[in-house]
């Protein structure tokens, strides 16, 4: 059986299991009332989808013993997709309520400092628009590895059985 252990499959299944952690901490950045409703809110759906992104960081790219086979490049494309858009979402993500930071990407901008007001008429529209994108994209790029990682594990069991 060939080996799925090679430099890209080792740092995709890192940024895998890395950059949702990373994108909390990005967000925390510029943390307001939408940080306090996740908590509060869908957060045992996005540990429960973060422990399945391990496992599939696990089994797919970090295993010595190859799964998704053909399917590599497809299963690789979901993977960074998933990673780079749960990053973008981290900086891109509005914030208020109790606060007039907006997003992280607002907060760099100086959101909280003396240009406060054309930092936000600059920006409100644009943060808006890419952390909607970002989270469509985030969440479909993960429903896709997890197809992927399913209809691989299914290939693997039916080669298992055959043998």
């Amino acid at each position: 059986m060939p080996s799925s252990r090679n430099p890209l499959s080792v740092i995709t299944g890192v940024a895998l299991i890395v950059a949702p952690l990373v994108a909390w901490g990005l967000k925390l950045v510029s943390g307001g009332w939408m940080v306090f409703v996740i908590i509060f809110g869908p957060i045992l759906v996005l540990l429960a989808a973060y422990a399945l992104q391990i496992v599939i960081a696990a089994q797919g790219f970090l295993s010595k013993r190859e799964l998704f086979g053909a399917a590599r490049l497809r299963a690789t494309l979901a993977a960074w997709l998933t990673s780079l858009c749960v990053l973008a979402l981290g900086i891109f993500m509005p914030d208020g309520g109790d606060t007039d930071y907006g997003s992280t990407l607002q907060v760099w901008m100086g959101a909280y400092g003396p240009n406060s007001d054309a930092v936000h008429a600059a920006t409100d529209d644009l943060t808006a628009i890419a952390a909607l994108l970002s989270a469509v994209l985030w969440v479909g790029a993960f429903v896709w590895l997890f197809v992927e990682w399913v209809v691989a594990l299914g290939r693997r069991r039916r080669s298992a059985l055959a043998v």
